[in-house]
């Protein structure tokens, strides 16, 4: 359902609308009633652009793994405790893991299968 804002917003650019197209049929009798007529219609166009309904667009990204992923012990580079690679955090189309005990963020990476 519409919100008021956007009703009065239709409702304004349809006056705007009918003034403008009014003036630009009277344009014989000058050239200002054409310019008059041209600036109702263009800012009711500019009303409707900016007053459209947003949709929110969301972005899923999935990590697919070659092979059947066997884990081993996963150790932060930083402080060498053991770290959980259960749940990656994806940036920038790579896996990230957090260490939980110095808090630093490395990338996971795949050994080559050689």
């Amino acid at each position: 359902m519409p919100s008021l804002t956007r009703i009065l917003t239709y409702l304004i650019s349809a006056v705007l609308i009918f003034l403008g197209l009014i003036f630009m049929i009277s344009a014989n009798l000058g050239m200002m009633y054409l310019l008059v007529g041209l600036a109702f219609i263009a800012v009711a166009i500019l009303l409707l652009v900016f007053t459209r309904p947003r949709e929110t667009v969301e972005i899923k990204q999935t990590l697919t793994l070659s092979g059947t992923p066997t884990v081993k012990e996963v150790r932060c580079p930083n402080c060498s405790a053991m770290v959980d690679p259960t749940k990656p955090e994806i940036i920038n189309g790579r896996p990230y893991v957090t260490c939980t005990y110095c808090a630093n963020k490395f990338e996971l990476t795949e050994e080559p299968k050689w």
